[in-house]
């Protein structure tokens, strides 16, 4: 990964995408101090999680960081491609399959994991 595009791909990221609480804390951990501790809590937050780690490149590969964030975010980075493909099969990246979709199954396998 060349940090610096990395960075760069953030830093316009944080400025014109979908930023929401949990996907800034996974840029603050990536590319920052990560002060934040913010993790998803529902899929739509999940949602803008998984923009942000299709507009920078190389962040998957820095998802390791999260987990030193929260027990919350450990325990979902450890099962993180489960939720994703559950979300996925269920509605689609930013909701393609259909807005009238609620992701009920993706919701209640995070809330499993985070044990809510």
């Amino acid at each position: 990964m060349d940090m610096l595009v990395a960075k760069q791909q953030c830093l316009d990221w944080l400025l014109t995408g979908e930023v929401g609480l949990s996907s800034k804390a996974m840029a603050c951990a990536m590319f920052g101090d990560g002060s934040l501790k913010h993790y998803p809590h529902d899929p739509d937050d999940f949602n803008r999680c998984l923009k942000f780690l299709n507009a920078i490149e190389g962040s998957r590969t820095q998802m390791y960081k999260l987990s030193y964030l929260s027990d919350e975010w450990k325990m979902l980075v450890k099962r993180w491609d489960e939720i994703e493909q559950c979300f996925l099969n269920e509605v689609g990246i930013d909701w393609g399959k259909g807005k009238s979709l609620k992701a009920e199954k993706t919701y209640r396998l995070m809330k499993e994991i985070i044990g809510g």
